[in-house]
């Protein structure tokens, strides 16, 4: 969208009504791109001048907002908010929010029963009034929002990508938010230790669930399910057993998975075509990430299956 149309702009809110009055003179300019999943929706948008939106917000999920920049403050409710802070709002919550000029922003909205999955405790928001969670964001979150913006916010209407590549996206940044969210102060639990007899068992019931799942998407609130634990909880046993977070071991197992196939040498495949399959869209991100693991780029892991192995020299 490039021309300011509040029906075009309220018809890209998922299931809620939303009206957006221009605040300042000019010719606005603006943007916004959004994507469906099963359990799941994102809206990503920027606009050139500052704007007022308001009204009423999915009445089945709860919203999470993130502004991502914008040149001034934000005013949320009638409070100042700054860029990189976040705002939760339960269902069918009241939007009263106006927007800086250059305003950038990412909305997702997800069932109340993912969130509670996690263990997050995000207090006001779940009782039926917005909460503001201050914070700056961090470069892992920054990182995930570059990776996905290829299938969240892709530049032209004809980059499309499968149901199967947009729900893997949500998942991986509804994981990411989770983890921001927690950082913030909405885990429930964020103080607890673990014992090692807790940690080994949810270590063992996740690697159970990962074992009996052969498709590329796995959510961070089902794994948290599955080991009958927390996201915090979840975080600190694999920090303290593997030496790296959920998310990245998730993401190793995908790298894995990529270099199982680059390795079978089949003739019709693609690098592009396997890695996007396997949730990596932001290709060049992709193939850093795999050379700096495997020493060499997926380029020449397929190109070494497909010349097969080295003629044995006799003496």
């Amino acid at each position: 969208m490039l021309d300011f149309d509040p029906e075009v702009m309220a018809m890209a809110v998922q299931d809620g009504v939303l009206e957006h009055v221009q605040l300042e003179r000019g010719v606005f300019r603006g943007r916004i791109a959004h994507t469906t999943a099963a359990a799941s929706r994102v809206d990503w948008g920027s606009y050139a001048l500052s704007v007022l939106a308001r009204g009423d917000l999915s009445p089945e999920m709860v919203s999470i907002t993130l502004g991502l920049g914008g040149c001034g403050d934000w005013r949320v409710h009638g409070q100042t908010a700054a860029n990189g802070d976040m705002i939760v709002f339960p269902e069918g919550g009241e939007m009263l929010v106006a927007l800086p000029r250059q305003a950038q922003w990412l909305s997702l909205q997800v069932p109340r029963a993912r969130i509670e999955a996690a263990g997050l405790a995000l207090g006001r928001c779940l009782e039926g009034s917005a909460r503001r969670m201050v914070g700056v964001i961090d470069c892992g979150l920054r990182q995930t929002l570059v990776d996905l913006a290829p299938v969240l916010a892709p530049q032209t209407q004809s980059s499309g990508f499968d149901d199967v590549a947009i729900s893997i996206a949500h998942d991986e940044l509804l994981a990411s938010l989770f983890g921001e969210l927690a950082r913030r102060g909405g885990a429930s639990d964020s103080g607890a230790a673990l014992s090692p007899g807790e940690r080994w068992r949810v270590i063992r019931r996740a690697e159970a669930f990962l074992e009996g799942r052969a498709d590329p998407s796995v959510r961070i609130d089902d794994l948290c399910v599955a080991a009958c634990t927390s996201l915090s909880r979840l975080e600190r046993a694999f920090r303290e057993t593997f030496g790296v977070s959920p998310r990245r071991y998730l993401m190793l197992r995908r790298l894995a998975a990529v270099r199982r196939e680059l390795l079978r040498g089949d003739p019709q495949m693609s690098v592009t075509d396997v890695a996007t399959r396997w949730g990596f869209f932001h290709l060049g991100r992709f193939s850093q990430e795999y050379r700096e693991h495997f020493a060499e780029r997926p380029s020449q892991t397929l190109r070494t299956q497909r010349a097969g192995p080295a003629p044995i020299q006799l003496a």
